[in-house]
């Protein structure tokens, strides 16, 4: 919880906290996580290559989960056509942390595709 945030002071809530560990609680998820682990842990899937559609990467520049120099930039270089807009003093959940400039960041890039 305090990784996925920039300003953890406003939004690494207790309530945050719990809806953030729900996916934790579901059948499978040990078996999962360990194998993900074993995996090397992320990268984009070989299929992500073949998307052909222009693409939007929006990352928190300060995410404390996957940090976007080195993974953003991962999809960005898989993506045959992607475009990478950061969001300033922003952690992991954009959508959460700065939902005003999330949503004016997509929905510039959607008008212009």
């Amino acid at each position: 919880n305090q990784m996925s945030y920039f300003d953890k002071e406003t939004f690494a809530t207790e309530d945050a906290l719990r809806i953030g560990r729900l996916h934790c609680l579901r059948d499978g998820w040990n078996d999962a996580l360990v194998s993900f682990m074993l995996s090397g842990g992320f990268s984009p899937s070989q299929k992500v290559a073949s998307i052909r559609a222009r693409s939007l990467v929006l990352w928190g520049r300060q995410d404390g989960i996957l940090n976007g120099s080195e993974f953003a930039n991962k999809f960005v270089e898989t993506l045959p056509n992607a475009e990478l807009e950061w969001i300033e003093e922003c952690g992991h959940v954009p959508h959460l942390e700065k939902p005003e400039e999330t949503a004016k960041v997509i929905a510039e890039f959607l008008s212009t595709v």
